[in-house]
């Protein structure tokens, strides 16, 4: 009986395996898109005197870590979205039948904002560290192949889920013209307000005055027609009895 020498048994058993091994990574598809639902919007903002307008975003970065097993298989940072019209987050995993554990954690620094204009990222930004980060959610994720569905994911929200907000201070009169007139429209309503009295004032001396019947038309005083016929006709009568 010939047996083969211990060299091409090795070497047998190495093709076997590789070959169990491209059989096993055909049977999974490319990989796919996942995505992130529910992230957080944050809008731009306003800094400083001169109000830069600044990127939004999440004052303590998430981290989401996708592991088979012990085996990280993907790890990225989410930020949240600057407007609703923002294409959600995706990941890729591979399109296949799997179960992954995947934990969300916090980072315990903050990542500095940057400039909406010159988005090109500064060295600052290339330098952040997570620093420690707090896991505080765990899950499955249950793919099945050819069900995209299955791949999606959902942000679990953490304990510290604040934007960047502006520092710039709200002026007391931008946003309140009515206040801003206030001071000078008040002696107006003084003024009319007292008119009160003047229209009284005024009424009194239509009363008193213009419209008193008795004093201007008196028939009596202007027009005494009886009175001044009586005088006249008297003086007449005596100059022919002085004859």
């Amino acid at each position: 009986m010939n047996r083969l020498p211990l060299p091409s048994l090795r070497r047998l058993a190495l093709s076997a395996a590789a070959l169990l091994s491209l059989a096993a990574s055909s049977c999974d598809g490319p990989p796919v898109p996942s995505e992130i639902s529910g992230e957080p919007v944050c809008s731009d903002y306003e800094v400083g005197a001169v109000r830069t307008k600044m990127q939004g975003s999440l004052r303590f970065p998430v981290m989401l870590t996708v592991l088979d097993g012990s085996t990280v298989i993907m790890k990225t940072m989410v930020l949240g979205r600057r407007s609703d019209k923002d294409p959600v987050k995706r990941i890729l995993l591979t399109d296949s039948d799997e179960e992954y554990t995947v934990q969300w954690s916090q980072c315990e620094n903050e990542r500095a904002p940057r400039p909406v204009e010159g988005g090109a990222e500064t060295k600052e930004g290339l330098k952040y560290e997570c620093g420690k980060e707090e896991v505080y959610s765990t899950g499955q994720l249950v793919t099945k192949k050819g069900d995209l569905s299955t791949h999606a994911l959902t942000f679990v929200p953490p304990p510290k889920a604040e934007c960047w907000m502006s520092d710039v201070p709200e002026t007391a009169d931008a946003g309140a013209p009515a206040d801003a007139s206030a001071p000078d429209a008040a002696p107006t309503d003084v003024d009319a307000g007292g008119g009160e009295d003047g229209g009284d004032a005024g009424a009194a001396s239509v009363t008193d005055d213009a419209g008193a019947p008795s004093d201007a038309g008196a028939p009596s005083d202007a027009g005494a027609p009886s009175d001044a016929g009586s005088d006249g006709g008297s003086a007449k009568k005596k100059k022919p009895a002085a004859k």
